[in-house]
């Protein structure tokens, strides 16, 4: 399971805090400002704390890296990777999908993810599909 280090836990907390704060705005001037501030700090500032003070998160961004560039050298136009995040499931496990795609049909680009065998048992897996706005 992924523990946050306590540089994350404490950024997140004042990301939240920043959102709470945000809702009660009534000035539409300084809500917008939040806004700004809130998506910056999620977008650009926690990744970086993530990368660099978390070891799994950093060892997963390396890796990441390298299999870019070799499906980038290999000419390929897309790339799936899976991360088991913990082993502990019960009935079936959930792997979620990130597809910044719409997947309506004919969208230039979508590509249907499905996960056909899990730990080679057969277990079927649910997939979930992160909404966009999770990603942000």
């Amino acid at each position: 399971m992924i523990v946050d280090s306590f540089e994350v836990e404490k950024l997140k907390k004042l990301i939240d805090n920043k959102v709470q704060y945000q809702a009660k705005q009534t000035n539409k001037v300084a809500a917008q400002y939040q806004q700004e501030e809130i998506m910056f700090l999620k977008r650009d500032i926690l990744p970086l704390v993530e990368a660099g003070s978390q070891i799994l998160t950093y060892e997963l961004s390396k890796h990441y890296a390298r299999a870019l560039s070799a499906a980038i050298k290999l000419d390929c136009n897309g790339l799936v990777h899976y991360t088991g995040l913990n082993d502990d499931y019960k009935d079936r496990p959930r792997i979620a999908i990130v597809n910044p795609k719409d997947l309506a049909i004919g969208t230039p680009g979508a590509v249907l993810i499905s996960i056909i065998n899990m730990d080679c048992d057969g277990t079927p897996a649910e997939p979930v599909n992160l909404p966009l706005t999770a990603l942000i």
